[in-house]
């Protein structure tokens, strides 16, 4: 079975650094514009499910990249939770919370703020890759979700705790994970359109 992970577009959150979480934030331009190059990147690939975040930012994406294709949403794709910080500026909160809000997002837990920590996140992430692994060995599935989403694809295929920190997924990026015999594997990482998959 093939994975394809696909990161939304650049979204209005994205573009003045501001969480997003689990709020409806639409695409930029710039972010329909590197769903297109995604969709060329993507042109001709077969899927047999297409799974969707239900967050705006991943269905805009799913719409433009895989165009006139059905597709499922599925909240557990969704990125982390960030609870009251929804909406608001890296920069502002900073300048507001100082060390503690610095810490927290740098640890990626945001329960003090009515959100979640990495943990519950990797767990949404994990049961739904547990899902897939009965899917028939010959399928081949999209997921439109989120950086956070990804990461912990990542996390759970490698079996270790991987900080967000420390690796990036392009907005539009295209990861691959294969699943056979039992066991997972990476294949394409942040992938925009330098091979074609």
């Amino acid at each position: 079975m093939e994975l394809y992970a696909i990161r939304h577009g650049q979204s209005a959150a994205n573009a003045i650094q501001a969480h997003a979480g689990w709020a409806q934030v639409p695409l930029t331009e710039l972010g329909r514009e590197q769903a297109a190059k995604t969709g060329e990147l993507l042109k001709g690939m077969e899927f047999d499910r297409v799974i969707v975040s239900d967050l705006l930012r991943a269905k805009e994406t799913a719409q433009i990249a895989l165009p006139g294709r059905n597709f499922e949403q599925d909240p557990r794709l969704r990125e982390t939770h960030v609870g009251s910080l929804q909406g608001r500026r890296v920069v502002d909160l900073t300048a507001e919370l100082g060390e503690e809000y610095v810490r927290r997002r740098l640890a990626r837990d945001y329960r003090v703020y009515g959100g979640e920590d990495t943990h519950a996140h990797y767990d949404r992430v994990a049961e739904f890759m547990k899902d897939l692994e009965s899917a028939p060995e010959d399928a081949r599935i999209a997921a439109v979700c989120h950086e956070g989403t990804i990461m912990a694809m990542l996390c759970y295929v490698l079996h270790t705790d991987i900080p967000r920190n420390i690796i990036h997924v392009a907005n539009c990026a295209v990861c691959a994970f294969k699943f056979g015999n039992g066991v997972w594997e990476l294949g394409e990482w942040n992938e925009t359109g330098s091979v074609k998959l």
